[in-house]
């Protein structure tokens, strides 16, 4: 008699995931271990100029270096979008899944980012330059922002703008849809610029940078299976934001003489967690309110004078510093919206 499957079939996606995180860790060491051989580029780098200037490239511009950067990035990105443009005119991310259980379109994408990845390493060691010699430091922190934004609006209908209510118009059924079938596209933009905007070098900022981004591109990959919507590894990839932010802010205000930004950041983007992340989790209404507290009590420690707090100052607090960042996310969030409810009803 048969007790079980001695087969039982893979969970769909559920090896890339484990394929994505294992090269996370293991590519992100090796950009760490290499680190040292980049010494003759670090030591060339102009000192830190101030919030719109980015540290992390050359004095002077190779030409022969930038265009391979920017025709490996052309080539990335194009691959990227073919790949999605095919595997959504074949359902299901190209109709036939692997025998992995990973639809088609799962193994291209990985195939595409690993070959990249690993041309970004080598182009750093022997040009170092990324998109960044070209193009203003905004325009890579303003990508991610716009993803995060556009996130926004595709999970409203799961768990809402804030503390769980659900936004009507502009975010319709139809304005969720449009973003449905195009945030692909907008996300593989992001990440791709994104990717090629820094050099891979071994800097906390840069790592815990390469970090979230090789989650981010095992998340593009897991799409058309089930894990891609998976509340949990959503959350987490909202939430690392923080962290990434947070060690940018102390790293720069210890080592760059900047400003002590680090509260702001970490606070705002924790605020999103707290207020509007979470409430993608079915819990009793005490795991809300517990969390709350903690976050409350972060606050309380954060503004209030050393050595009972932080020290980080009333005049802070009453700027609202740490709304900043949710209010911008929510704002460009109703703005796309409210673009898309204009173009669909036209």
């Amino acid at each position: 008699m048969k007790l079980g499957n001695s087969n039982p079939e893979p969970r769909p996606g559920f090896s890339l995931l484990l394929f994505g995180l294992v090269f996370t860790v293991a590519f992100v060491s090796l950009i760490w271990f290499l680190g040292p051989n980049l010494r003759h580029f670090v030591d060339s780098l102009l000192p830190d100029q101030g919030a719109s200037w980015y540290y992390w490239k050359l004095p002077s511009r190779d030409q022969l270096g930038m265009a391979v950067v920017w025709a490996l990035y052309l080539m990335h990105q194009s691959a990227i979008w073919v790949a999605i443009y095919f595997a959504q005119k074949n359902r299901g991310g190209f109709r036939n899944p692997s025998r992995w259980g990973i639809p088609l379109y799962g193994l291209v994408a990985l195939a595409i980012n690993v070959a990249f990845v690993s041309l970004h390493l080598v182009q750093t060691h022997l040009w170092f330059d990324g998109l960044a010699q070209d193009v203003p430091i905004a325009t890579s922190q303003y990508s991610v922002i716009i993803m995060l934004a556009v996130i926004l609006i595709l999970e409203n209908p799961r768990r809402g703008l804030i503390l769980g209510r659900r936004v009507g118009k502009p975010f319709t059924a139809q304005v969720t849809g449009f973003f449905r079938r195009t945030h692909m596209y907008i996300f593989a933009w992001a990440l791709v610029y994104t990717f090629w905007f820094h050099p891979m070098a071994a800097d906390p900022q840069l790592l815990t940078g390469f970090f979230y981004m090789f989650l981010l591109f095992t998340q593009a990959t897991l799409a058309w299976t089930p894990l891609h919507l998976n509340t949990k590894w959503i959350v987490l990839l909202e939430g690392f934001v923080a962290v990434h932010a947070a060690v940018v802010a102390i790293y720069n205000s210890a080592f760059f003489n900047s400003a002590v930004m680090w509260p702001m950041f970490f606070s705002g983007f924790a605020f999103m967690v707290v207020f509007t992340y979470f409430y993608a989790f079915k819990v009793n209404r005490i795991v809300y309110w517990a969390v709350t507290a903690v976050y409350v009590g972060f606050l309380i420690w954060l503004y209030l004078p050393s050595p009972v707090g932080y020290g980080r100052g009333l005049e802070n607090l009453a700027r609202a510093e740490f709304l900043w960042i949710p209010f911008i996310l929510q704002a460009l969030a109703a703005l796309f919206a409210g673009l898309a409810y204009l173009k669909i009803r036209k």
